[in-house]
Order: structure tokens, then sequence, then C-alpha cells
């Protein structure tokens, strides 16, 4: 009797042979998946995880990671204020936008020093947003770097190396919001990132969590239809010979783990990834039911949201309009304010949840002044000699850190290229691993992921986490 053609694999009917080798995963789509898309955490068995093949991965209990990249070169040292290397005062800020020595310094996070009297509308910012008790929580390193002017070529990214070392979503992969291989619009630094999860709104971020709009973007219909089969039909031969190619076995776990963790998530509905579940965290980004899934903050808010809850994992979130040297100041202050906002936003939200998280804030390049004593002078040109900030919340308190600063400005009023790292993106992306392992109290984490990036005398001199 001939075969019911519906019981003929997909292979057969499209007049293929069967499927075991690179080449056959290739023509279907599968590799370019497994190798570029975004199914839930899974991904991070690329890098060799703790999980056995045959078992799904349990994420690392680590402290979350979000990046807020203002691109296109903010003025970072005209808002926190560099120190030389003896942490006292420049001998003047007039190219920095901040006039001449007098500039008041307000203290804060401990005793990090910011331009004080409203002048630091980023500090302005995450005070309009983050409670007194947050900041009171809140631990602060600011790290000066030379980094090229409007470029994407800067590799201060750190989301590799976090996943690398174990911090997976339960749900979802690393996230970030511009369409690159990091998320945004900075390039990786010493170890390159499984592709995230690029969500330019709450629609999209929804949609991620179903199994077949998972692979939404990298296949098309048929191609989805064949690989569902496909993984559906195979035998025990086929699977140990999928896993005898490059990649292979992770493709079948990827999957595998992929639709039976989606299918779990999905059955419980939405309201596990949104963060309006919960009024308190709404109330922070000022979203409610009624809020456009176009809504900037709620997009933001659901990134961060699902990165603290540990559903995500680290989150790189992109704002544009940095690169503001209009000849004012009005532009410039207007970003800076926004771009404090949000990050308070996100301090805030720690603090609603009750967890710790790492924030890096990092752009491309800087901007200058002209020479002059007035501490409103317009923002003239590019320039590269620039600050990354790293905040640290922890609901337990003020974590303790040994200095406020990693580097040092000199008298030219730029970041001092004698320091190893002071024109290095990369090794400073190092240095804030080195201190987020240091405040998972996992240094091990460092020597297995960044192996030799840094030695032992340059830890010692980026480490400043306690």
């Amino acid at each position: 009797m001939a075969k019911d053609k519906k019981d003929i694999p997909m292979w057969a009917l499209t007049g293929h042979k069967k499927p075991v080798s690179r080449r056959d995963f290739l023509s279907a789509g599968i590799i370019p998946f497994a190798a570029n898309m975004f199914v839930p955490n899974w991904v991070s068995l690329m890098f060799g995880n703790k999980a056995h093949a045959a078992d799904c991965p349990t994420p690392e209990s680590l402290i979350p990671f979000v990046t807020v990249n203002l691109s296109g070169g903010a003025a970072m040292a005209a808002n926190y204020v560099p120190m030389n290397a003896k942490r006292e005062r420049l001998a003047t800020y007039n190219k920095l936008g901040l006039g001449n020595n007098q500039v008041p310094i307000e203290r804060a996070f401990g005793n990090a020093p910011f331009a004080g009297d409203g002048i630091s509308k980023f500090l302005t910012g995450i005070k309009a947003r983050a409670t007194a008790t947050t900041m009171a929580k809140t631990a602060f390193i600011g790290f000066c770097v030379d980094s090229q002017n409007d470029t994407n070529q800067n590799k201060f990214d750190v989301s590799g190396a976090i996943t690398k070392a174990g911090l997976v979503g339960a749900n979802l992969p690393n996230m970030g919001n511009r369409g690159t291989r990091t998320g945004m619009n900075q390039s990786a630094g010493f170890a390159a990132p499984p592709a995230p999860l690029v969500v330019r709104n709450y629609t999209s971020l929804l949609t991620s969590i179903g199994y077949s709009a998972s692979l939404n973007t990298a296949l098309n219909n048929s191609q989805k239809n064949s690989l569902v089969k496909l993984m559906s039909n195979l035998t025990e031969s086929q699977t140990r010979k999928i896993a005898s190619i490059d990649g292979g076995q992770t493709v079948k776990t990827v999957l595998d783990c992929a639709g039976i963790k989606n299918v779990d998530v999905m059955a419980q509905g939405a309201s596990t990834v949104d963060p309006r579940s919960n009024t308190q965290f709404a109330n922070v980004w000022g979203v409610n039911n009624n809020t456009a899934n176009t809504n900037r903050e709620l997009l933001f808010g659901a990134m961060v949201y699902n990165t603290l809850l540990g559903q995500a994992g680290s989150s790189n979130i992109e704002l544009g309009g940095y690169d503001y040297h209009d000849g004012t100041r009005t532009s410039g202050d207007n970003r800076d304010l926004d771009a404090g906002n949000e990050v308070g936003r996100i301090l805030e939200s720690a603090n609603v949840l009750q967890k710790p998280i790492m924030v890096l804030v990092v752009s491309d390049g800087s901007v200058y002044s002209d020479a002059s004593d007035n501490r409103a002078a317009g923002w003239a040109g590019d320039r590269g000699h620039g600050v990354a900030y790293l905040f640290y919340y922890d609901p337990k308190g003020r974590p303790a850190t040994s200095d406020f600063q990693v580097g040092q400005f000199n008298d030219n009023q730029a970041s001092d290229p004698t320091f190893f790292a002071g024109s290095n993106p990369e090794a400073i992306a190092a240095a804030v691993f080195a201190n987020w392992c240091q405040a998972n109290k996992r240094m091990d984490l460092f020597d297995r992921v960044g192996g030799r990036i840094l030695d032992t005398s340059q830890l010692s001199q980026v480490i400043k986490v306690a």
C-alpha cells in the first residue's frame, strides 16, 4: 500500500535527500538561525555553559547589567568632573564647558564629583527620577578614556563577556534596541556577544517569546514548517549525526529548549514580561495599560524589568541625538537631562524590585567648547576625550568602593594616555567587566572569560569595587 502523502517527510516531498550535513541544514535556514537568531537564553550554549548537551542550562545568579549608549558623543566630562592622578581638580576646565577652576562641585553617590548648582543636567535628571534612598544605595565609578567620534567602532560593549560568564535570561536572551551585533551603536569588547534580541517596541518584545515568532525574521514560512517537522522527526542516529557537525548539538539543544520554554511562557500570558504588571514599577516609567506599544518608556521599562527579574540577559539601551555641538548648550543640556532621567529610572526600578544592578553609560567621543571662563559656553565640535560612567546599586546599601575614578585627566583637559587604558575603550570594557566580577565575588569568571586581557597589575589599578 502506498504511503499517505501526509506521512512522507518534507525533505522527500520537496525532492531533497534526508538532511544530515551542515550544508543540508544551511539550505533549510537552520544553521543561520542557531548562529544569529535570538531564541530564549539558550544561545548561551554557544559559549559552553555548564549544562550538558541534553539539558537546558540554568542561568547563573549574577548581578543584572544594563548599558546605556549615548550615541553621537555626549559631554560626559562636563557632567561628571574628571580629576587628575591625585584626585584633585585640573588647573582649568575651560575647554570642557565648565569655565575656570571655580566650577562648583557636588559630591554624589558617596564622593563622586559632578558639576553642581544644576550645571550637570545628567545629575539633575537622575535626581528627578531616583529617590534619595536609591541614590544613597548607589556607588559610582568614572572611567577616563579617549574614544573615536561619531562611530560604532569603539569596543565598549561588555554583553558578550557577561553572557559568557553565565548571565543569561530564563526566557529571553540579551537585548538591545538597535539592529547591530551588540544591539547598540558600539562594538563588542574582548568577547563577542550572541546576536541580541533587537526590540524596537513593546510588541516586538511580546512576539519574541513565541516559538514560531522567535524564528520570524530568520526563516520564511516554508522553512519554518520544514524546521518544525524536521526537528520533531529526528531519529537518535540523526541526532548523533547533527552533533557531529560544527555547532550541530547547539542547533538541536537550542531549538528543543526554545520550543519547550517558550510554550510555557506563552501559556502564562504576556504578564510575565509586562512591566505594567507591577504598579510601582510602572509608575517609575510613567506607563499604564493605555500606553501605546510604541512608547519608548514602555519599551525601555520592559527591557529593564525583564533584565532585573532574570527573565532576560543583559540589556543595551540606545539613546540618539548626542552629536549636539551646535554652538549652544541648549540641545546638549536637553539631551543630557533625558539621559539622566533614563538612568534614574533604571536605578529606581532596581530599588522597587529590590534587585542589585550595574549600569554602564558610554558614548562615542565627546565635545569641546572654545576656551572660555563661561560655564555655559556652547559646544563647538567633537573631541575624543571623555568619560564612561558605571553605577552600582545594591538594595542592602551603597557598595563600598576604593575610588571614584579609573585613570585620570591631565592638564590638557584630556584623558591621560600614560594610563594603560586611557585611550583604549576595549581595556575599559575589560575594567568594567572586572568590577562586575568583583561585585559578584566571582573573579574566577574574569579568569575564565577575560583571560589575559588585563594582567594582575592592571587589574589592581582598575578594580574599585571592594
